[in-house]
């Protein structure tokens, strides 16, 4: 009898100690599914959330620009590394925010609208859960998200028309993918937006 208490007293622990590593087992999981990962966005998320290895070397201070003086750079043939002048700083825009939504990884998408030269480019605000410890500037980046957020509501992954006016910036990026809607014939775009102010609409006059 008391073997068999024994053996009876060992197996209900190993029952308890696998139980116990269940909930860690899952913790676990859902740490790493929540990390920043290429599910953020690809093999290129280290640039477009400020966190790759040429990060400091951006100008962080906005340089004044327009869609139309942006859309006369010459693209690098292989935008693979943040090599280029526009990469390299921060442009600030007066616009129009044409329409809007939530990407599959959790980036909005903006789509912006010159008036003046009838141009359309696109900006992202990056998944504030795709922001490592690596991210330059993340508060403005996170804090960019929250202010339009705020004023326009949370997007949707349909596109939503929104035709408000704002002044943003944000750090040059180069797609070599041309075909997303509102993409600039060259590939130039902001990504990520690191400053965001309404102007006119989403409740302001």
């Amino acid at each position: 009898m008391q073997a068999g208490g024994t053996a009876t007293r060992l197996l209900a622990a190993a029952a308890l100690a696998a139980g116990a590593l269940v909930p860690a087992a899952l913790a676990t999981t859902a740490t790493h599914e929540r990390a920043p990962g290429p599910w953020c966005g690809g093999t290129a998320w280290r640039r477009m959330t400020l966190s790759d290895a040429d990060r400091a070397a951006v100008d962080t201070r906005p340089r004044l620009s327009s869609i139309l003086q942006l859309s006369r750079l010459a693209a690098p043939v292989r935008p693979s590394a943040r090599r280029s002048y526009f990469e390299r700083h921060t442009w600030h825009l007066r616009t129009v925010i044409d329409r809007y939504r939530v990407a599959s990884n959790g980036e909005i998408v903006l789509v912006l609208y010159s008036i003046d030269s009838a141009q359309y480019m696109d900006a992202y605000m990056p998944n504030p859960a795709c922001l490592s410890s690596r991210t330059r500037n993340r508060a403005d980046i996170v804090a960019a998200r929250r202010a339009f957020t705020s004023a326009c509501g949370e997007p949707k992954p349909t596109w939503q028309l929104l035709g408000v006016t704002v002044e943003l910036s944000g750090v040059g990026f180069w797609n070599p993918v041309l075909t997303t809607r509102g993409a600039l014939s060259n590939g130039a775009e902001l990504r990520p937006v690191t400053a965001f102010k309404l102007i006119v609409g989403c409740g302001v006059s």
